[in-house]
């Protein structure tokens, strides 16, 4: 959809944000919407590492039921709704791009699986109320158009009880995979972060993965609690909640420990490690 996540840095590196685990890094910075049906099958391995810890981390903000309903926001090609598939849950996503619909749609035809994607958007889900058991949104927020809009279409979707969550861009940390060739990007005020990334856009899109939507809104916190609370969600976990002590050796269990321990902690955690991803209950 409007993401980098699964292809630039992010699907190599949802390793280290969800626990350690190794996954492909891609060769070419390009947006997910864009990738090949070869690509999205080949990233599979990974996804489905990822979609089983991702779900087993969330079963401790919300009990999630057998067969659960989920919708991926911004399902590019397909390769999440796959996997979740896989573990049981009753998938649907939405993508704007109709190229990485087709792709998703060939890639579960492949593989015997109806992937179920539709056109939308995160401002405008096309869904009734109450829907879904689990949202999920990966590098997603930070491309749209409306956060707000995106975040009370998020809300609206969801059952009372169900959990959103959401991997996005991080102004803690100065590394990013937003976009090449400026260092500490991360850091930069907003305004200068979202003028750079429209020049980009238009002048230089090989350095933003050749994406359409090229990321303009910025997370800290302080900011993801603020506006989640504004739309309605409680119970909010970031992702050093989510981790599970059982996740790693006695080596992980102390470093978790020791940034869970104070909000310092967790802001020295924040600033070294790139993006963020927070959890919330409806």
């Amino acid at each position: 959809m409007y993401s980098r996540d699964e292809t630039r840095q992010g699907e190599y590196r949802q390793g280290i944000e969800l626990g350690g685990v190794p996954v492909t890094k891609p060769e070419q910075h390009i947006a997910r919407e864009r990738r090949s049906a070869e690509e999205a099958a080949a990233q599979l391995p990974g996804l489905r590492i990822y979609a089983a810890l991702l779900f087993r981390r969330l079963q401790r903000v919300v009990p999630i039921p057998a067969g659960a309903r989920v919708l991926d926001i911004g399902a590019g090609t397909g390769g999440f709704l796959v996997a979740g598939q896989e573990l049981g849950y009753t998938c649907s996503g939405v993508e704007p791009w109709a190229e990485a619909r087709e792709t998703a749609r060939a890639l579960g035809e492949s593989l015997g699986i109806t992937v179920d994607v539709v056109d939308g958007a995160a401002e405008n889900l096309p869904f009734a109320d109450e829907t879904f058991d689990v949202v999920h949104a990966n590098s997603v927020l930070e491309h749209v158009g409306d956060l707000d809009r995106a975040l009370a279409e998020a809300f609206r979707v969801l059952k009372p009880g169900g959990v959103f969550w959401f991997y996005t861009a991080s102004s803690m940390c100065p590394s990013q995979g937003e976009i090449r060739g400026f260092p500490l990007f991360g850091w930069y005020p907003g305004r200068l972060k979202r003028a750079i990334m429209l020049w980009a856009k238009e002048k230089q899109p090989e350095l933003v993965g050749f994406t359409a939507a090229p990321a303009v809104h910025w997370f800290t916190p302080r900011k993801a609690r603020r506006v989640l609370r504004m739309h309605g969600f409680d119970r909010i976990s970031d992702r050093w909640d989510l981790r599970g002590a059982d996740e790693g050796g006695a080596a992980y269990r102390m470093v978790l420990t020791a940034i869970r321990l104070t909000p310092l902690g967790k802001a020295v955690a924040d600033m070294a490690v790139p993006d963020c991803s927070y959890a919330a209950r409806k």
